[in-house]
């Protein structure tokens, strides 16, 4: 066993599985929004977790949902991992309904990057696909998260599921932002949630990850990026956004788990409600809820031992995916 499969510097957070908007791939049927929630952790609960987590390595947070921006205590849980040395840096992924209203706040308080999933630039197609009319607020937050003497993210991503149907007409002007705009954008296949759906409708959604490359490469020449250290295939045009010296407007297309390598992995997951994780692709999980039986103030015991066991639980190789990567949730698994 190598051991790089022993080492931890990255806690994907899951602070919530709830949303404001209910996409068709997350929510198929508008009612089963209805379905009861996971009870989570109360925030101070999960803040304790992250804390006793830090000493193990963590020098990187990574914040997803659902939404997170929906949890009000995000903001002081921001400000006070601002104040802890090892941690070098801190992300978030959001749908970019409320960011407008937050982005400065959030860059105050340590955020140094921010992706925002969006999956239309048109209202009508947006609201088909969110079942929300809230695009003007998303173009919003991205002008705020963008504006250098406003907030002035280090990185900004946009991540676009491309659906056959819905927004597959629109992969040249989401291309054509990194041009105008310092972002990133991320191409993202859909793929159908399991056979009986590949045999629907809902299967012909999909659309192929190599036909988005083509098409954009024919409308004009794609150059590769070369020694970076961001997985997998990144591009961008000749003409393409540099700002202040460094290298903006990339695209990448990614298929979520091709280029990962189990063996160099360096993640752990906290669900909201207490689970640590090595992978979203694996069952096994520790059940941290048990040591928060302490008083508070009290070191919360047994994480160690938690940690080690979780990290040595990670797969040799990529596991079989049963149910291919669609959710909000498994978002944790793309970035670096």
């Amino acid at each position: 066993m190598s051991s790089k499969k022993k080492t931890l510097d990255t806690l994907k957070l899951m602070v919530t599985d709830g949303c404001n908007l209910s996409c068709i791939y997350c929510v198929p049927e508008l009612q089963t929004r209805k379905l009861r929630r996971k009870k989570g952790l109360k925030h101070a609960e999960l803040i304790r977790l992250v804390r006793a987590l830090l000493p193990q390595g963590v020098a990187h947070i990574d914040i997803r949902g659902g939404e997170p921006l929906i949890k009000k205590w995000i903001y002081p849980f921001l400000e006070e991992m601002q104040r802890v040395p090892q941690i070098r840096r801190i992300s978030l992924l959001t749908n970019g309904v409320v960011l407008k209203d937050h982005a400065a706040e959030l860059h105050a308080m340590g955020l140094t990057e921010v992706g925002v999933h969006m999956d239309s630039l048109n209202f009508e197609k947006y609201m088909k696909i969110t079942r929300g009319d809230h695009l003007y607020r998303v173009h919003a937050g991205l002008q705020e998260a963008a504006t250098a003497n406003k907030v002035g993210f280090d990185r900004i991503k946009i991540y676009v599921s491309i659906l056959r149907g819905f927004n597959h007409k629109e992969i040249i002007d989401f291309a054509l932002l990194t041009k105008e705009h310092p972002y990133e954008v991320v191409f993202l296949e859909y793929k159908a949630h399991d056979a009986g759906e590949a045999k629907s409708n809902r299967g012909e959604l999909q659309y192929p990850l190599e036909k988005i490359q083509e098409e954009i490469d024919h409308f004009q020449r794609l150059f590769p990026v070369k020694n970076t250290s961001i997985p997998g295939k990144v591009y961008r045009f000749e003409d393409g956004c540099v700002m202040g010296g460094r290298e903006r407007g990339l695209i990448r297309f990614v298929r979520p788990s091709e280029h990962h390598r189990c063996d160099r992995c360096s993640r752990i997951f906290l669900t909201t409600d207490g689970l640590l994780s090595p992978c979203f692709l694996v069952d096994k999980a520790v059940d941290l809820q048990p040591l928060l039986d302490c008083k508070e103030g009290q070191e919360v015991a047994g994480v160690l031992e938690a940690t080690k066991k979780v990290v040595r639980s990670r797969p040799r190789k990529l596991p079989r995916q049963e149910k291919p990567f669609r959710l909000c949730a498994q978002f944790s698994f793309l970035d670096e």
